[in-house]
């Protein structure tokens, strides 16, 4: 571990993992922080024929949040990657970061093949991952059980909430029943893809089973 006041020189390793959080976060920060006028409202969010206010705030308000712990998190990077230098402060507010996003992936996890897919194509999944293997020494050991705490909460969530409330049963043809109802057909494809062909073969459209 490194004192508080302490310098630690970046190495290829590390100084690699910092360019690619800040690349990658500072661009979805940024562009979600000044997306206002980009984005339109989503099927969900209408009501009696119109858009609803209160549920595109409450959206709004969820991105904007999102948007700004990307923008922190990319910014720790950034100057990080420039300096060559880090302390313990930036190291530890990193996997801070990575430790309560990972507790979204985890109990938000989605059925079958689509879920691991998901999972694996999350650039945060693979950067807690090398941050824990590589640099949990240089971090406070309270810090690093609290990090592994939240991902364990993640996990718990969703084998007593997930898998048993919110998606429930627990399989791809629920959740892609409710993608429908939501948002219509076309939201469904790129679900499909991710999922496999036979899961998209295999899940019927109410609708159409009750015209047949």
């Amino acid at each position: 571990m490194i004192g508080a006041t302490e310098f630690y020189a970046t190495t290829p390793g590390l100084n690699a993992i910092l360019w690619v959080e800040a690349v990658i976060y500072l661009s979805i920060g940024a562009y979600e922080l000044l997306d206002d006028f980009a984005g339109q409202p989503k099927a969900w969010m209408q009501i009696e024929g119109r858009p609803n206010s209160y549920l595109m705030l409450q959206h709004k308000v969820g991105h904007k949040m999102h948007a700004g712990l990307c923008f922190v998190l990319g910014m720790v990077a950034l100057n990080g990657a420039i300096e060559g230098v880090v302390t313990r402060f930036e190291l530890e507010l990193i996997f801070i970061s990575f430790a309560v996003i990972l507790p979204v992936l985890w109990a938000t996890l989605l059925p079958g093949r689509l879920g691991i897919t998901v999972l694996l194509l999350k650039p945060e999944f693979w950067l807690q991952g090398l941050m824990l293997i590589f640099y949990s020494d240089l971090i406070r050991t309270e810090i690093l059980w609290l990090c592994i705490a939240l991902n364990l909460w993640g996990i718990v969530v969703y084998f007593l909430h997930t898998r048993r409330t919110l998606i429930s049963p627990y399989e791809y043809a629920t959740l892609r029943r409710d993608v429908i109802a939501a948002e219509g057909e076309a939201a469904v494809v790129k679900f499909d893809k991710l999922a496999g062909n036979t899961a998209a073969k295999t899940t019927s459209n109410p609708s159409l089973d009750s015209r047949s």
